[in-house]
C-alpha cells in the first residue's frame, strides 16, 4: 500500500488535500481549467473534478470559489 506525505492540515482535512490537488490541476491543464470555469454549478464542477481524479465536495468548492485559480476564478454565482 502506498502512502502519500501530506502536510498535517492536509492529512487532518481531506477536503483541503483535495482542493490543493485541484489548485495544482488547474495550473498544469489549461483544458481543465477552461471546463471548470465554465461549469453551471458547484455540483458539475465537483463531477468534472472527480472526472479527472480529484473528488472534492461541491461543498468545498462553494467555500473556495474565489481562491481556486488566479484572478479569483473559476466562481458559481449564488
Amino acid at each position: 500500500m502506498a502512502t502519500c506525505d501530506l502536510p498535517a492540515s492536509q492529512a487532518e482535512n481531506p477536503s483541503a488535500a483535495a482542493l490543493h490537488q485541484l489548485k495544482e490541476l488547474l495550473e498544469r491543464d489549461s483544458a481543465f481549467a477552461q471546463a471548470l470555469g465554465v461549469t453551471s454549478s458547484t455540483e458539475a464542477a465537483a463531477k468534472l473534478a472527480a472526472e479527472h481524479g480529484v473528488v472534492v465536495t461541491p461543498e468545498a468548492l462553494w467555500r473556495h470559489r474565489g481562491t481556486l485559480a488566479s484572478g479569483g476564478l473559476p466562481t458559481w454565482r449564488g
